[in-house]
């Protein structure tokens, strides 16, 4: 709780748009999940999908990635898993881009990066951007990276950023993110 709250204050500091733990570096010691993110699951069938931490190297640097595991026995339903935040220091009228790295086993589909403004009750949707759907031939080995663009709308008081998967056509299939970015665009 402690690192979340220094990465929180940290921002508050700054005043950039950022994610919260964009790395996955910082991991929740009860749940060994990133800190600062949640995660999507259907009710009382969180066995569909798994989110875990994991290590990855590079040479001699090591670090943290998320995975996302959709269950071999799936239904083909249209439902998509994501990891999620609400972005701080984003404004309204300013042009902002965010990107991931990924890397996919398994699946059909590459992961997406949604953006939704929500006004300041969070009831009624005033923006929403999506990156490019893109269907797979096989796994991306190496990281590539994905994309959306959003501008804010003006009485945005909430900035959801969800980086994910669909679960339809990807059963058993496995995301991994990394080195989430939020830049805005000049």
């Amino acid at each position: 709780m402690e690192i979340l709250f220094t990465l929180l204050l940290g921002l508050a500091a700054n005043g950039d748009p950022a994610a919260v733990n964009p790395g996955f570096e910082q991991l929740d010691e009860r749940t060994g999940k990133p800190a600062g993110w949640s995660f999507t699951s259907l009710p009382d069938k969180p066995h569909l999908v798994a989110y875990d931490a994991m290590v990855i190297a590079a040479g001699d640097q090591k670090s943290h990635a998320i995975a996302i595991s959709v269950a071999a026995d799936h239904p083909d339903q249209d439902v998509a898993y994501n990891v999620h935040q609400d972005l701080q220091g984003m404004t309204a009228g300013k042009t902002y881009r965010v990107t991931a790295q990924v890397q996919t086993r398994g699946l059909t589909t590459a992961p997406m990066i949604v953006i939704q403004c929500l006004d300041a009750e969070g009831k009624k949707y005033l923006g929403f951007a999506r990156s490019p759907e893109k269907q797979l031939a096989g796994d991306l080995a190496q990281w590539e990276q994905v994309e959306t663009r959003i501008t804010v709308p003006e009485g945005a008081g909430t900035v959801r950023l969800r980086i994910g998967i669909p679960a339809k056509g990807n059963a058993g299939g496995t995301a991994i993110l990394d080195d989430v970015t939020v830049a805005e665009i000049e």
